[in-house]
């Protein structure tokens, strides 16, 4: 594990980068460089080219009229840029938001780098852009795996592809594999201290983070990608502020031997989908805007906007003018699939020889301020885990909190704040459904998914449906199975 914290050299430059913890000012320590540079793939003269910069003051992000440059890429290492820009909201609002973006900007660029594209973290060492996973293996035709053929024993119904479906991912999602390692070297482009943290993944559940970041500092991270599972990424700074107007991100961890399961022997899923929450408060935006700092107790937290994978209300449901949009929408976002016949408590049941007739996992995540009560139509979910831990199937518990811990169908999955939940889909025939209406269907059918905590419905405070929504299909035989 290395955790180094660095202010930068010069004002355009944020990779030359030369102080560490414990060194005298300026300098980077003989050790600490070989340390990140070996670990980096950099070799020892570049690494000891560190050394021998001095440091100098840097202006805030915020007082520079453009961009530094981006740093020289480091092989195997993922560079993180905390910048701050307008978001456009669905009611083309634009609100202050910050983030860990990809490349540094400032407060008025046109288009902020404030989340990264998806990166995937390979057991031999590299990071690969992609927004798929696994790596190579097919892309589902506008997100919807199409079946393997129609199962004879159950009309209407098909048999699914085992292990084939890659699985797409939204923006802020860092995947790695199990048995690789992290490596992370953030910038701070903002005014002020921050941090960058990842929750429950280092050992015994510790966290793994860095040491608070100066303006125009940069730190190293790295660790051993932590169990398969789920984690938040976030800055705990002044907590849950920093979070709330968006530095925060995910990372998955999968098994790539068994990347089909959300950890092995565990649920199987014939494709997933990751599903992140975010609530805006645009009251708070607009005090750190303003260079102020927000005391969540003095001014209690009042969201006015809620998204679903940086998308809210037709944005979200892909039914906007912006074809772009709409595709991302249904690729990453919009859980679809064929009927099958389905048991999900056993997790991928073999019917056929390379089928199965499992459903698909949802990984709910909720890095923001709001409670979230996640309902589908149509099909109740099967949830199995919260965060990263299994739950029995029998003889359950009632938790500190009045919750049941008991792999169950619910019609609801309550979301608290830094929540991870993996639930089942089952994407089965509705239980309402008459043959007659089941076995003539030619179109596929729509199911809407919303929040029951009634506000995340709107937006600015009064759009409806404009906040987090989304919907879910079941499709037909006529759509191509």
């Amino acid at each position: 594990m290395s955790k180094e914290n660095l202010p930068p050299a010069d004002g355009t430059h944020p990779g030359d980068s030369t102080t560490a913890p414990g060194a005298n000012e300026g300098t980077l320590d003989r050790a600490s460089a070989l340390k990140f540079g070996a670990a980096a793939g950099i070799g020892v003269l570049a690494a000891m080219a560190a050394v021998s910069r001095p440091a100098v003051a840097v202006a805030p992000a915020r007082a520079r009229g453009r961009a530094p440059a981006a740093a020289a890429p480091l092989n195997g290492v993922l560079d993180l840029y905390i910048n701050e820009g307008y978001a456009k909201m669905v009611d083309d609002s634009l609100v202050y938001q910050r983030g860990f973006g990809d490349r540094p900007t400032v407060l008025r660029d046109l288009k902020p780098s404030l989340r990264i594209g998806p990166k995937v973290f390979t057991r031999n060492g590299q990071v690969v852009a992609s927004r798929t996973y696994p790596l190579g293996a097919a892309l589902p035709p506008n997100g919807t795996p199409t079946p393997a053929g129609p199962d004879h024993a159950n009309s209407g119904q098909f048999m699914i592809r085992r292990n084939h479906w890659a699985s797409y991912f939204p923006q802020r999602t860092i995947i790695a594999e199990t048995g690789s390692t992290v490596r992370l070297r953030v910038f701070n482009g903002l005014s002020g201290t921050h941090q960058l943290t990842v929750a429950q993944a280092g050992p015994g559940h510790s966290d793994e983070t860095t040491e608070p970041i100066p303006p125009g500092g940069v730190a190293y991270l790295d660790f051993a990608a932590p169990g398969a599972g789920t984690y938040i990424y976030y800055d705990p700074t002044n907590s849950p502020v920093q979070r709330a107007i968006g530095l925060f991100g995910t990372l998955v961890v999968l098994d790539p031997e068994d990347a089909w399961r959300v950890a092995p022997n565990q649920m199987a899923f014939e494709r997933q989908w990751l599903w992140v929450t975010h609530a805006v408060d645009t009251t708070w935006a607009d005090i750190e805007a303003a260079g102020g700092t927000v005391d969540p107790e003095a001014d209690p937290a009042v969201p006015r906007y809620f998204l679903l994978n940086d998308r809210s209300g037709f944005e979200a449901l892909g039914h906007s003018p912006n074809a772009a949009i709409n595709r991302a929408a249904h690729e990453e976002s919009l859980v679809s699939g064929y009927p099958r016949q389905v048991d999900v408590r056993d997790f991928g049941e073999d019917a056929e020889l390379g089928t199965l007739r499992g459903g698909q996992a949802v990984r709910l995540v909720n890095p923001g301020i709001a409670f979230h009560q996640i309902h589908f139509h149509g099909n109740h979910l099967w949830t199995v885990r919260r965060n990263n831990v299994e739950w029995t199937r029998e003889n359950g518990l009632v938790d500190d909190e009045g919750h049941v811990v008991l792999q169950q169908w619910e019609d609801v999955v309550e979301l608290q704040p830094m929540d991870r939940k993996d639930c089942i889909i089952p994407l089965k025939r509705p239980p309402d459904a008459t043959d007659q209406v089941w076995n003539n269907r030619t179109e596929d059918w729509k199911y809407p998914m919303h929040c029951h905590a009634e506000m995340s419905q709107t937006a600015a405070g009064g759009l409806y449906p404009g906040g987090l929504v989304a919907h879910w299909e079941l499709k037909s035989p006529a759509s191509g199975g």
